[in-house]
């Protein structure tokens, strides 16, 4: 600390401003709720007040946190939520959504204390895992996990993220955030756009996109080495889940290149890797990518090059170019 004090004391007022700025932009929403920066920028007397007087409550005990975590996420699983049993009573059952909000709450309450950061990165990974699981499998009478607990799907592994990005290293951590979006089910409100920019706000600087590329990479050559089961019965399951894994993490990667201002890599990387027979669904795709980024141009180069190919667009897309060429901009919606 006595060496950034030093390094700050010969900045001007207005040069302090701008530093502060740039560093709130870099600074993920999670950790910002988490650590109450914007309280801090209205306050920043608060910061020399006694550590007692501004300790929220005490603590939960760190060994009964996880010992009743554990036990929670091994009866959800084995459906005593939801099914007659002799581990959870009939009068308890309906009270999982309780139980499961505050561990959640006491898992990021012990997470501040850095020592606990691992294990409490752990348990709310499995925490959310477990909901996910939920959102296909049924552990607990629910119409949606994740709005019976009263997190938002996108929230909550937001606050996974937070707390792994502070831990693992960037490899690793870059890599388990990209399986769990393709590897775990979604609630009826969540799309994987939607995981994908909880990503992207990680990903603040060029290197760190250049990473999400490369595990974009890594994972897609795996997949595609897969071999399919050998039983004929899962094969049509298979298919469309290993083609919705390809084509997620190849939207990933495309959104990494596009933060990087590289549109020409993105569209290349999107055409090598997504997984359509369909060429005119894979244009569609494409040109709904290009126009969520308002890139006018490389809309009109990807649809008048699909024509050349001798791709046939859809009567939305006709009219959309139609309406592009004549008004010299993008439309206000994407149909």
């Amino acid at each position: 600390m006595s060496e950034i004090r030093s390094i700050i004391e010969k900045y001007s007022p207005d040069q302090l401003r701008l530093i502060i700025t740039q560093l709130y932009k870099a600074v993920p929403k999670a950790i910002k709720e988490e650590n109450d920066i914007d309280s801090i920028l209205k306050d920043p007397d608060s910061l020399t007040q006694s550590k007692s007087r501004n300790r929220r409550k005490e603590l939960p005990d760190i060994e009964l946190l996880q010992e009743e975590t554990e036990r929670f996420i091994e009866n959800a699983y084995n459906q005593n939520y939801f099914i007659p049993n002799r581990f959870v009573s009939k009068r308890d059952r309906p009270k999982w959504r309780f139980i499961a909000k505050r561990l959640y709450k006491d898992v990021l309450a012990i997470a501040g204390e850095t020592e606990n950061l691992p294990l409490a990165a752990q348990l709310l990974e499995d925490l959310y895992q477990l909901l996910c699981h939920s959102c296909h499998y049924t552990l607990f009478n629910a119409y949606d996990p994740f709005q019976s607990v009263g997190i938002e799907q996108e929230e909550f592994f937001r606050r996974v993220l937070a707390l792994k990005f502070q831990i693992e290293d960037i490899d690793t951590v870059v890599k388990n955030a990209l399986l769990t979006l393709i590897n775990n089910p979604l609630n009826r409100y969540t799309l994987h756009e939607g995981l994908m920019d909880v990503i992207l706000e990680f990903l603040k600087t060029p290197d760190l996109r250049e990473k999400g590329i490369s595990k974009c990479n890594e994972i897609l050559e795996a997949l595609k080495r897969e071999p399919a089961p050998k039983d004929a019965d899962y094969n049509y399951t298979y298919k469309y889940e290993k083609q919705e894994k390809l084509n997620n993490l190849t939207e990933m990667g495309f959104l990494c290149y596009a933060q990087l201002y590289e549109y020409d890599k993105a569209i290349s990387f999107y055409k090598k890797n997504y997984a359509e027979d369909d060429s005119e669904i894979a244009l569609y795709i494409l040109l709904r990518l290009l126009f969520s980024l308002k890139q006018k141009d490389y809309f009109l180069q990807e649809y008048e090059k699909a024509l050349a190919n001798g791709i046939t667009p859809r009567q939305s897309l006709k009219k959309m170019y139609r309406s592009i060429k004549a008004s010299g901009k993008l439309p206000e919606y994407f149909d």
